[in-house]
């Protein structure tokens, strides 16, 4: 039924019922419910016949009620009265080739074996019934809810196709499983234990993902197979931080681990020669998994949190085939593929979108509620603006390893991650341990550092990814309750 649509209501009964069917038509009018009835609709001169017959066959007529009490249901099934003529007219109708829906019995009176009393014609038909006082009126919404056509009970939207039925070469129930373990632990020891064998489990069914001397067409095919692993690990975030505590912590050295496992190609070949391009999809999931790691802590406004994760002091790999590892921050989990933006793109339909993957995550790769587009894309940009206020060590290696460039900040809505709000003392006391603040004098000397860079934004593009400052000036930080 369409929003703006008045719903229009016949009623058929027998005077037995006359004072309960009154009281009905003036509630339903009430409602908004264009109720025709005999009372009030049918004139002296009228032919009570063709009345019932324009009523019952009228196209604008929603739905039909069916007052059935003792009287109403002896007269139709004698085929008596006015009501054997209604029962005549409506019968035919009910068989023929209109909505069968339009018919509602309501039943009025039952026998004294609390059968209602419904005509032979239609007493397979599902009924409101309101005959007893003690459930009159949730029977009465129930017919209210019919008549508009709003359910209490509704068919949920039809969803897509599950994207593990295509995933025949791998098993994902140890992982689901410990997952379900994990939030039925009855012990600190158990859980530590199946949260360290999900590690595990994880990483090795990463690991079937890897193919030799792999091509950018295979990477990405691959990178998009990888949604339900992804989407798994997601279930597991939420469920460690519902039940640790310290999962930050956790978080962070299982990341540490996921990335020295799976960017040493010891672990995938004997061979001592190999490709960066031989691991980059594995640096695409780990980037990918920050984020939306990052996503929940801030979908929870987790701030201690979101301190822990992003001033972890990282061991990590500092070559191909493993050897010393490195201190490393954060940033270093920002990936670019070139396999993928510039082996790949240039070759489909998106070879002129800014990112590839980026849109693809953004607009394919939502898992609702909490990692929708807007909440990935924000979070991104969040980890770029963010970073300037840390005291990080410089790494001379290279310019982009101490900072985050926010591959999503164009599908960002900057104004979402809430800086403005800096302006109030109770949000600056609130996020000031994400900072690791303890005065808001403090807060501004970091975020002092927060200025617009130029630099951060695409090739050909106008707009550069905004910084904290672009959303609030520095004096009016801390200056309202």
């Amino acid at each position: 039924m369409q929003e703006d649509r008045i719903p229009k209501v016949f009623i058929s009964y027998s005077w037995s019922s006359d004072a309960m069917v009154l009281e009905l038509a003036q509630r339903l009018v009430a409602h908004g419910v264009d109720v025709v009835l005999d009372k009030w609709d049918l004139k002296e001169g009228q032919d009570k016949y063709a009345f019932m017959e324009r009523s019952v066959n009228d196209p604008d007529i929603t739905k039909v009620l069916i007052i059935c009490d003792k009287k109403y249901t002896q007269k139709a099934n004698d085929r008596t009265g006015g009501v054997g003529d209604e029962t005549v007219i409506i019968s035919s109708e009910l068989y023929g080739n209109m909505n069968q829906e339009k018919f509602i019995p309501v039943i009025a009176e039952k026998d004294e074996e609390e059968k209602p009393y419904v005509p032979t014609y239609i007493k397979t038909r599902i009924y409101i019934d309101l005959s007893d006082e003690n459930s009159y009126e949730t029977e009465y919404e129930k017919l209210l809810r019919n008549i508009y056509e709003k359910p209490l009970i509704r068919k949920p939207q039809l969803g897509k196709r599950p994207e593990w039925l295509d995933d025949e070469k791998m098993n994902y129930f140890p992982l689901k499983d410990l997952i379900k373990q994990i939030k039925g632990s009855s012990t600190d020891k158990k859980r530590k234990t199946c949260i360290a064998r999900f590690k595990d489990e994880y990483i090795k069914t990463l690991k079937e993902f890897w193919i030799e001397h792999i091509t950018p067409e295979q990477e990405f095919q691959q990178f998009l197979n990888t949604k339900t692993l992804r989407d798994i690990f997601l279930d597991f975030l939420e469920v460690i931080a519902e039940q640790d505590d310290n999962y930050a912590e956790i978080l962070a050295s299982i990341v540490e681990e996921i990335y020295n496992e799976l960017t040493n190609l010891k672990n995938f070949t004997q061979q001592n020669s190999g490709y960066e391009s031989d691991i980059d999809l594995f640096k695409i999931h780990i980037w990918e998994l920050f984020i939306c790691i990052v996503t929940y802590m801030r979908h929870v406004e987790d701030y201690e949190a979101l301190h822990t994760l992003l001033t972890y002091t990282y061991f990590l790999n500092d070559g191909l085939f493993g050897g010393s590892s490195k201190m490393k921050i954060y940033t270093e989990f920002r990936h670019h593929s070139r396999m993928i933006e510039e082996g790949y793109k240039p070759s489909t339909e998106q070879k002129n979108k800014y990112t590839l993957l980026g849109d693809v995550i953004c607009n394919q790769r939502e898992y609702l509620p909490i990692f929708s587009k807007k909440a990935l894309a924000n979070a991104d940009l969040f980890l770029y603006q963010i970073c300037m206020a840390f005291d990080f060590p410089k790494d001379k290696d290279s310019w982009f390893r101490e900072n985050w460039f926010p591959t999503f900040y164009v599908y960002a809505t900057g104004n979402d991650i809430g800086w403005e709000r800096m302006k109030s003392k109770r949000y600056c006391k609130k996020i000031q341990v994400l900072l690791g603040c303890q005065t808001i004098e403090e807060m501004k000397e970091r975020v002092k550092r927060c200025e617009h860079n130029r630099d951060m934004r695409y090739n050909g593009s106008f707009d550069s990814a905004p910084s904290i400052l672009d959303y609030i000036e520095l004096d009016s930080i801390g200056t309202l309750n």
